[in-house]
């Protein structure tokens, strides 16, 4: 099919019209600038600005990829992630040894993770970077993986959590502050303290874990509070957060290099849980500071977002939330200047109350990205909005202000 007739923009009145196809045609979608989705074969497309690699390939001679084209990988993936500009992919590769990952772009801080097990590295001293994808050495048995801004974060089937990339601001959690550590870990490394985990998700510099009981372990950057455990102590090893439990689903908003970042959780019940940065409205309480640091900027343990019941899943951004409500129906709040949370009418730059998606129902998950948010329906279509991906025509060239269909080559 021509790209040109690829990507086809549906009005939102024509997807209730939508016949049901075959489902989980998108399997997962990861994206900060650039943008990586794995469709149900286990090829992986991608677009966006490519300056480091990130379609692991030479760099084009724009520096951005502006239709979707295919990642060349060593096996089938099941899961992708993205940091600052490093990627990553797990891979079922048939080879007997499933859910091992594969990593590349840029290696200043270790990231690619390519080193021997627990290796250190040298101040002054950076491993290469690959635009070929290069094995995370030793990981098998993953069975779910995370990116943060220059760390990876890997889950075994076993529980256990496994880290490589930075050690600053505790993003290893290995419990070594600063003046003590090594610049990088060059190889995956075990994340100690950290036994019966069943999900983790990962910020720009601080981590998430869920434990079989419901309990959340965090460790990281804490400067807005995102560890949820009272302090703004950086959390150099996982410690509980603070009054949760039952949690079912957890998540972390990626903020800039200083701070901005919050971290969510879903209970049992089906209530939302936030914490962290308070700025955009991003706690969906109907407040909007104007800075940090000024009256109920940061909060510091988990605060419930009373507006919403019977929700089953959450994905933040940069400053903006989505919630994934059991009838298959999205809320979003945050910031909005580009569209991201799917307001129809630019009535407001920010929504610190959630608001209903209109135009999408039958939601079966949600990915919010930088400044977009991604959806995929029951029937396994890819519905995205907000912020441009690429530069010009067609649908990934333009801010969407809601839920457009884009249909991959």
């Amino acid at each position: 099919m021509p790209l040109a007739l690829a990507l086809t923009l549906l009005s939102p009145p024509m997807a209730a019209l939508q016949p049901a196809a075959q489902s989980a045609l998108i399997r997962d979608i990861a994206s900060v600038s650039f943008t990586l989705v794995v469709k149900a074969d286990g090829t992986v497309v991608g677009w966006g600005p490519d300056t480091d690699g990130q379609a692991a390939r030479p760099r084009s001679a724009g520096g951005a990829i502006n239709a979707p084209v295919t990642i060349d990988l060593p096996g089938k993936a099941l899961q992708v992630a993205i940091g600052e500009t490093t990627a990553y992919a797990l891979l079922d590769d048939g080879t007997g040894e499933k859910g091992t990952i594969v990593a590349w772009g840029p290696n200043d801080e270790g990231q690619l993770g390519n080193g021997p097990m627990g290796a250190t590295g040298e101040l002054g001293r950076y491993p290469k970077p690959s635009e070929t994808p290069v094995r995370v050495t030793g990981l098998t048995d993953i069975i779910q993986i995370e990116a943060g801004a220059k760390h990876g974060l890997a889950l075994r089937k076993d529980g256990t959590v496994w880290a490589w990339g930075t050690r600053d601001d505790g993003a290893l959690g290995d419990g070594r502050p600063k003046t003590l550590r090594p610049v990088m870990a060059i190889g995956p490394t075990q994340v100690p303290g950290l036994q019966g985990i069943t999900k983790i998700s990962s910020g720009r510099r601080h981590n998430l874990a869920l434990r079989s009981d419901g309990r959340v372990m965090s460790w990281g950057l804490n400067h807005d509070g995102q560890l949820g455990n009272g302090t703004r102590d950086i959390g150099w090893s996982p410690a509980e957060v603070s009054g949760l439990d039952r949690v079912v689903a957890i998540a972390t908003g990626m903020g800039s290099a200083g701070g901005n970042s919050f971290s969510g959780a879903v209970r049992d019940d089906g209530t939302v849980w936030l914490w962290g940065t308070a700025t955009s409205g991003v706690m969906g309480d109907g407040n909007q500071p104007d800075a940090p640091d000024g009256p109920g900027g940061r909060i510091l343990v988990p605060q419930q977002l009373k507006a919403l019941t019977n929700v089953k899943a959450l994905s933040l951004g940069y400053g903006h939330a989505a919630a994934l409500l059991r009838d298959g129906s999205l809320r979003m709040w945050g910031f909005n200047g580009y569209g991201q949370i799917g307001v129809p009418s630019p009535d407001s730059s920010y929504h610190p109350k959630p608001v209903k998606v209109t135009g999408i129902s039958n939601v079966a998950a949600v990915h919010v990205g930088s400044m977009r948010s991604f959806a995929v329906r029951t029937d396994g279509s890819l519905w995205i909005w907000g912020f441009a991906s690429v530069r010009g025509q067609g649908i990934l060239g333009k801010n969407l202000r809601v839920p457009t269909l884009l249909e991959l080559p």
